[in-house]
């Protein structure tokens, strides 16, 4: 029995913990009291990562549809056969945000010099991308631009429409302990979430309007001359702002004036302050992250400590994911592949030209009937993609990667099992930048391959051998190739709890906050377009997490203790719940766990009444962790529902 030093995979606040060991099997777990991040707790979800860890619902051989159980080398030797025979536009492959960087850069990789394609991408991409853009846009840093350990070191601190204690508790807990020292923490949201009832100003907005009340605060503080105007596109963000309907911004919002005022000046006066959003499959749209994030800019909070635009995603590996170039455009460390000095190190190293067309997205590819996508290597997912069952089984070849069992692996011509994370060493970033290495904590009971092992063995079946012998050496190949993750080496993350990139060979300690060599403004692309109730559709609905459920409740279901909280909520709500104000539950004329129809223009769903006084008089807020109850609904509004925690759907509830 021993304890091991490890990093909990759930969500991407990078906690650190200890895991009890025995042979082949994690007995328990443990919080690390000197964890900067973590500070010796965990969430209900770190306490029981150990039971995921010993679930029985594990891949452990291989499968080729035709003939059943299979070996490794028939395996791929279906899987190299079937890719080789289609062309590199008709390929694609669909990386995880919860697998390691070296895992996603061998991925990447053979993606690129074996297969010749750039279409990969990940799952939960969206509002992510829509951050990074942003924050690289005005910076040049496309990541989190502040640090977790400094938001007890800000004066102002903003939690803009997430619940974060829900999403990310232990940061949740941060700001928490922030706001009781002192620290001046406003959440702006459309729902009174837990971290709203904690701060000592709630904003509640109307849904849909995050983007133009952070623009109403920015066009408060030009009008007064408070801003910090030297930073580039100062003049055309400033005509931008002209159009902000600020007369009319309670109307619109439902924010007073006066509130808009409060929050400007105490935002300009601060000596530091930080903002929060939420990320990932529940992001925010792009222009709503460049509102936030040109306001933090002309309040002058970029670059200093105990300030940052913060996006926060929500799983584990989602930063690392992108830094590692799951993106058709991107190489790694957000480097362009266009880039005319980042392709020639890369055709250098890997001794063969960049393939040259443009790449799409997993989701473009399967979302558009007409496009030529005909295989498709799908890596540890959720089970989200399953919205495209029609289009998965009508293609000629799909393979499965992973470690767990679900229902994507059913599409499947190939499936090949995978190590999880503690059968193998790797490295994760965090959503503040920091890589933190997991070394091997026991043995791999089923003698299956690491993800960069198999892709390396693939390669090599392909006849382009990439020779890794350890994940050192993956790590040390992405730092050849990267230049924020330079300096990065197992032997350097092994001393530390993890760095923060940018991590150059000359700066060995990492970078806690970014400070940009330039800022500029990032114009948004698009006009307002809030959605609006209708004497038809008289309530906006709002789309959530729940506490219990956690990557499309793959994961979930295979943890016995939050399984068990979530079957809790089932028992008083089995078809799910709509929460809605006490007010509008008596003009319905429904009570507490009555059944209702909920119906929108395209679709309806039953669901049953949760009376609620943290839903605002005319919104409605279904948490989506029911799938059976409300995937068709949902299907029917997919393009809404991917504008993650900006979607809003005008709605009418009837009584059944």
């Amino acid at each position: 029995m021993s304890y091991m030093p490890g990093v909990c995979t759930f969500c991407g606040t990078g906690c650190g913990h200890y895991l009890k060991v025995d042979g082949t099997s994690v007995q328990g777990v443990f919080p690390s009291r000197v964890h900067p991040v973590s500070k010796g707790r965990l969430c209900v979800r770190g306490w029981n990562i150990h039971e995921l860890l010993g679930t029985q619902e594990r891949i452990i051989k291989p499968y080729i549809k035709d003939s059943g159980q299979a070996n490794y080398q028939d395996a791929i030797a279906r899987l190299v056969s079937a890719l080789s025979s289609y062309k590199p536009e008709e390929i694609a492959f669909y990386a995880s945000p919860r697998s390691s960087n070296e895992d996603n850069f061998a991925l990447m990789k053979l993606a690129r010099l074996v297969f010749k394609t750039n279409n990969i991408s990940l799952q939960a991409e969206s509002g992510h991308r829509n951050s990074l853009d942003v924050l690289y846009n005005g910076t040049g840093f496309a990541g989190m631009l502040g640090s977790l350990e400094d938001i007890r070191k800000a004066e102002v601190l903003i939690v803009a429409g997430m619940d974060i204690t829900t999403q990310n508790p232990i940061i949740g807990s941060e700001l928490h302990y922030a706001a009781r020292s002192g620290s001046l923490l406003i959440t702006i949201d459309s729902r009174m979430t837990k971290i709203a009832k904690l701060s000592k100003k709630f904003i509640n907005i109307k849904p849909g309007t995050m983007r133009i009340v952070f623009d109403a605060i920015a066009h408060y503080i030009d009008k007064q001359q408070w801003g910090d105007t030297k930073s580039a596109h100062y003049e055309e963000y400033k005509k931008y702002l002209a159009t902000v309907p600020f007369d009319s911004i309670e109307k619109e919002t439902g924010v007073l004036p006066a509130e808009i005022a409060f929050i400007a000046e105490r935002l300009v006066k601060a000596k530091s302050a930080a903002v929060f959003f939420t990320s990932g499959i529940s992001g925010l749209s792009y222009d709503t992250v460049a509102s936030i994030y040109n306001l933090f800019a002309l309040a002058g909070k970029i670059g200093k400590e105990g300030c940052g635009v913060n996006p926060i995603a929500g799983i584990n590996n989602l930063q690392g994911s992108f830094d590692m170039g799951c993106a058709p455009d991107l190489l790694t460390g957000f480097q362009s592949i266009n880039d005319a000095t980042a392709k020639k190190n890369f055709e250098k190293k890997w001794g063969q030209e960049l393939p040259q067309f443009k790449g799409k997205t997993v989701e473009q590819l399967l979302a558009d009937s007409s496009s030529p996508l005909k295989a498709l290597v799908i890596v540890d997912h959720d089970d989200g993609i399953v919205k495209y069952a029609d289009r998965l089984k009508a293609l000629p070849f799909v393979a499965y990667i992973g470690a767990f069992t679900n229902k994507v692996a059913d599409f499947a011509h190939v499936v090949l099992p995978i190590t999880t994370y503690i059968e193998t060493d790797g490295t994760f970033t965090n959503a503040e930048r920091r890589v933190q290495l997991s070394l091997q904590k026991c043995d791999n009971a089923f003698d299956v391959l690491p993800m960069w092992k198999l892709c390396d063995t693939i390669a090599q079946a392909a006849g382009k051998p990439c020779n890794y012998q350890s994940a050192s050496e993956v790590m040390d190949e992405i730092a050849s190739l990267t230049p924020s993750y330079e300096g990065i080496s197992y032997k350097l993350l092994s001393k530390k709890h993890g760095v923060q990139w940018p991590c150059t060979k000359k700066n060995h300690d990492g970078t806690k906050y970014c400070v940009p060599e330039k800022v500029s403004f990032v114009l948004p692309q698009k006009p307002y377009a809030a959605v609006q109730a209708t004497q038809e559709y008289p309530y906006l609905l709002m789309l959530g997490k729940a506490q219990h459920y956690w990557h499309q409740n793959n994961i979930m279901h295979k943890t016995f203790i939050p399984l068990r909280e979530y079957n809790a909520t089932l028992l008083l709500y089995p078809d799910g719940y709509v929460a809605i104000a006490p007010e509008d539950a008596k003009k319905i004329g429904v009570r507490d766990r009555w059944p209702v129809k909920v119906v929108a223009e395209k679709a309806s769903m039953k669901a049953m009444v949760m009376i609620s006084d943290d839903v605002a008089p005319g919104t409605a807020y279904v948490p989506y962790f029911i799938r059976e109850g409300i995937a068709s609904f949902l299907l029917a509004y997919s393009d809404i529902v991917s504008q993650g925690e900006e979607a809003t759907i005008p709605v009418r509830i009837e009584k059944v």
